[in-house]
């Protein structure tokens, strides 16, 4: 993808707004809940918007690269003991430890298209699932819709389903399923970064869409949408070997 012209005023304005889209994580997390084990990793975990959910699983491990993200929701659920916060960078060859947590289920929504070397952070998330594991990824979809709010948040890159199918066969994991997600957001997203050129999405558009998010993905549950500005794909690791 085109040299990033990263802005921290951008990405802080969408982190903020991501308030904003309250139905649109949890319509998220509807979708990768039925993947979901007991013994789970989030890539990513950032102020806990997913962890949440997620507190009364036989384990919960959240990881981010944020120091303060981290001290923030190690505080946050200090009172549940199945749940634990580390720094950590998914590609580190020292990720490798959390395999010590038997993980069944290790998921990241909205994070790999921030990280530069992604192959790596996918083998690392393939180490650490013990053999029938899955691994869940929520990322933004489509080149076609990588513009100035891709770049000026920070995004790499966007992804299709025939780049996520490679990516798996080649670290010699399972593709269970792929789908896109939110095909109104997909038009908003090439109209505000592609045709407009803005660098975050309007906060008014963002409050309106919000309040449609019932309703699409009732329609998404029954039409297997071409297109949408997410793609979650979920694979399977069916043995240790060499790859990991």
């Amino acid at each position: 993808m085109a040299h990033l012209e990263y802005s921290e005023v951008a990405l802080q304005k969408v982190r903020e707004d991501r308030l904003l889209i309250d139905q649109v994580d949890l319509w998220l997390y509807e979708e990768i809940a039925p993947y979901l084990g007991q013994r789970i990793l989030e890539i990513g975990c950032g102020l806990g918007n997913f962890a949440r959910h997620l507190t009364d699983r036989e384990l919960y491990v959240g990881t981010d690269t944020s120091p303060d993200s981290i001290a923030h929701v190690t505080k946050m659920y200090s009172p549940h003991p199945n749940v634990h916060f580390h720094v950590a960078d998914a590609t580190s060859n020292r990720f490798a430890q959390f395999a010590r947590y038997n993980l069944d289920t290790v998921f990241s929504l909205n994070v790999f298209e921030h990280i530069q070397d992604d192959v790596s952070a996918l083998r690392n998330a393939k180490r650490v699932l013990r053999p029938g594991g899955r691994l869940i990824l929520v990322v933004p979809a489509h080149d076609w819709l990588y513009g100035t709010i891709d770049r000026a948040i920070g995004h790499h890159r966007r992804y299709s389903k025939q780049r996520m199918a490679s990516a798996f066969h080649e670290l010699g994991l399972t593709c269970i399923t792929q789908k896109y997600i939110n095909a109104l957001g997909a038009l908003g997203w090439f109209v505000n970064g592609r045709v407009l050129k803005q660098e975050v999405p309007p906060s008014g558009q963002l409050r309106l869409f919000n309040g449609l998010v019932p309703m699409l993905k009732r329609f998404e549950r029954t039409v297997n949408v071409p297109f949408g500005v997410s793609l979650m794909a979920v694979a399977r690791k069916d043995h240790a070997d060499a790859k990991g």
